[in-house]
């Protein structure tokens, strides 16, 4: 595909963005192929993802789905547990997870649909040339300005350098965890020669990377704030137009 403009691929996704919000005509294919993924919003996953591989290309595409799987299974997975304790305890949902579970599986689809497509509208605008532009700018800036290039730099520095570093942090020890395993089955001292785990064992190790990986993000995203204020601070101050009014008019009155 032709190399295109930011403002272009802008606007091929907030069109292609329209069903999410409006429900046209994604809900009126309502026949289910499991229970609460429809026909409709399979179509509408198959497109999205289609047309971000066409115009964002296949390793932004590999990226956000990695992203949007990583948010949506804790969420899914969490909601289901929490239901189905609520079922256990005889608190709500009597009918067991005939109750929920539709609910959860459509969540699924909607968010790995969602999140990739939220993804693409954010990654697209050249938020680092507004913030180029308002720090080459002669005049000063205004505070307002300084407070946009507060919120740019946060911005910028959490999508191409928290969630990357993120990323890469999952695929290692997801490696790591591989050549373990492989360690145990080949007689070595690996950490599966500690024991086979549960599921338990399992899902209190996902809460807790979950948990880890998020305090790690905040801390991440904020660790250079200061620094920012500083530097932002220190940029000389934009002239108010009605003082530059005022000292024109008192020099025209002199002799």
């Amino acid at each position: 595909m032709a190399k295109m403009s930011w403002k272009v691929k802008f606007i091929i996704y907030i069109i292609l963005s329209v069903p999410a919000f409006s429900g046209f005509p994604v809900n009126l294919v309502r026949v289910e192929i499991l229970s609460g993924i429809t026909y409709g919003w399979v179509g509408y996953w198959i497109a999205v993802n289609g047309m971000l591989l066409l115009v964002a290309g296949p390793g932004f595409l590999a990226n956000a789905l990695a992203l949007a799987v990583l948010i949506t299974m804790p969420v899914v997975f969490t909601g289901g547990v929490i239901s189905y304790a609520i079922h256990v305890s005889g608190i709500g949902f009597p009918s067991g997870p005939a109750a929920f579970g539709s609910h959860y599986v459509s969540l699924c689809i909607t968010m790995l649909t969602v999140i990739p497509l939220g993804l693409s509208l954010v990654a697209v605008v050249p938020f680092h040339q507004f913030e180029h532009r308002l720090l080459q700018g002669k005049s000063g800036v205004t505070r307002i300005q300084k407070c946009a290039l507060m919120f740019l730099r946060v911005f910028n520095h959490i999508i191409y350098a928290v969630i990357p570093n993120i990323i890469e942090t999952i695929q290692e020890e997801r490696q790591y965890r591989r050549w373990a395993t492989g360690m145990s089955k080949g007689g070595g001292r690996g950490l599966g020669s500690l024991g086979i785990p549960t599921l338990r064992h399992k899902f209190s190790a996902l809460i807790r990377e979950m948990v880890q990986l998020g305090v790690e993000g905040i801390c991440a995203s904020i660790q250079f704030v200061p620094l920012w204020a500083v530097e932002i601070s220190q940029l000389p101050d934009k002239p108010d137009g009605k003082g530059q009014k005022k000292g024109k008019g008192h020099r025209s009155s002199g002799p």
